[in-house]
């Protein structure tokens, strides 16, 4: 009479031992790679956020038939956006006269910030225009990884827009 052994499949400790230990070495090399796809997605919402600010003091501006601006402040990283009160020939913010409607801080990481106007500020005319154009510089460094970005304004018709955003 034969004798059938039954065969055994299953895993053994080794065997899974070693898979763990792939898996690991594979996330260990993905992470980097992973933090810098985090830092350029926020640092895309960051330059997006100042677009949102450029458009909205725009389209108050058309809507409430009044002079809106927002000024840039490169010293402490500061987005004001303002009702324009106060010497409406300037095309500048006058933090006392003027009406703020919001103020957004950049995060810690932006590291630059510059804008091309003349009086650091952006004013909207109740018919769409800007009162000049111009360029909004901003970078960030976190983490070794630089983000640059660029938005432009343009005067005749007061749209603004991404130019290009940039990450090294």
């Amino acid at each position: 009479m034969l004798f059938r052994l039954k065969s055994k499949s299953g895993v053994t400790m080794v065997e899974l031992m070693a898979v763990v230990l792939i898996v690991g070495i594979v996330t260990s090399l993905a992470t980097p790679t992973f933090d810098r796809a985090v830092q350029r997605i926020k640092f895309r919402g960051e330059t997006k956020n100042i677009l949102s600010v450029l458009r909205t003091a725009r389209s108050n501006a058309i809507t409430e038939k009044a002079p809106y601006g927002v000024h840039f402040n490169s010293g402490s990283f500061v987005l004001t956006m303002f009702k324009d009160k106060a010497n409406l020939s300037s095309f500048s913010y006058d933090s006392g006269a003027d009406s703020v409607v919001r103020v957004d801080s950049l995060p810690d990481e932006v590291v630059y910030l510059y804008s091309s106007f003349p009086t650091a500020a952006i004013i909207y005319q109740p018919n769409g225009t800007a009162s000049g154009s111009g360029d909004i510089y901003m970078m960030s460094d976190a983490n070794s990884i630089v983000n640059f970005s660029h938005l432009n304004v343009l005067a005749a018709t007061g749209r603004s827009k991404v130019m290009y955003i940039h990450g090294y």
